[in-house]
């Protein structure tokens, strides 16, 4: 398992450096699971911008629903799509990080505000749930601040496809009432689920600097600051 875990994380190191961090405040207990999870919704979210025809686009997701769907074969699949299905996640939320990105795959021109908000409450949520169940919680048991943090993250992700201004104040306005959500917890509860949420909180300072971007190291120490306090 160490050796799919250090190809994993040589994978995420390289296509999303945020996710690749709030992975390393995981307990050890649970980190392969979200490290498989992250790993995987980074390598899907890439699709769109990895291709040039929609077709091709919807072979290379159609490829990811085959092999989750059935169990990935670690001897012929991907070490990513082996270590993902191993986790044996909810396979209606899996779908849903698949299913998100075909409207990218025909996106010919900027999109509006509601087309983006859609995308990002197709896969923003069911992220949230899958990072939940990770760390073997149930999101059924928080209340829909759970799909504000997921909305809010995808939101952010997706701002440069549309009108990158009013996409970030959405996105702002969803993330800080995630946040005050998840602060507004018992500490005991906070812990429980904080790895799931440091994302969150590295992701609403991202929006509400907007367009202003913090150096790499004031970058780290806010999510270490966020990990040892407890708060997002």
């Amino acid at each position: 398992m160490e050796d799919t875990a250090q190809i994993l994380r040589t994978e995420l190191r390289q296509n999303d450096g945020d996710l690749y961090l709030c992975h390393l405040f995981v307990p050890t207990a649970h980190r392969f699971r979200m490290l498989a999870l992250y790993t995987g919704y980074a390598e899907i979210a890439r699709v769109p911008a990895q291709v040039n025809e929609p077709m091709v686009g919807a072979i290379r997701l159609q490829w990811w629903r085959d092999n989750l769907e059935v169990g990935a074969d670690p001897a012929i699949s991907s070490p990513v799509a082996a270590a993902l299905s191993s986790c044996e996640f909810p396979a209606d939320d899996i779908a849903r990080l698949i299913d998100a990105r075909m409207p990218a795959l025909e996106r010919s021109e900027p999109s509006d505000l509601a087309s983006l908000e859609a995308e990002a409450t197709l896969a923003g949520p069911a992220f949230m749930r899958l990072s939940l169940a990770a760390l073997h919680q149930d999101a059924r048991a928080l209340p829909s601040w759970v799909d504000d943090a997921g909305i809010g993250f995808e939101l952010v992700r997706l701002a440069h496809l549309g009108n990158t201004d009013s996409v970030m104040t959405r996105a702002q306005t969803l993330l800080g009432a995630a946040r005050a959500g998840f602060n507004g917890l018992a500490r005991q509860e906070r812990a429980a689920i904080l790895p799931a949420f440091l994302i969150t909180g590295l992701t609403a300072r991202f929006a509400r600097r907007w367009p202003r971007q913090d150096l790499l190291l004031r970058h780290q120490f806010r999510l270490l600051v966020s990990a040892l306090r407890g708060r997002i």
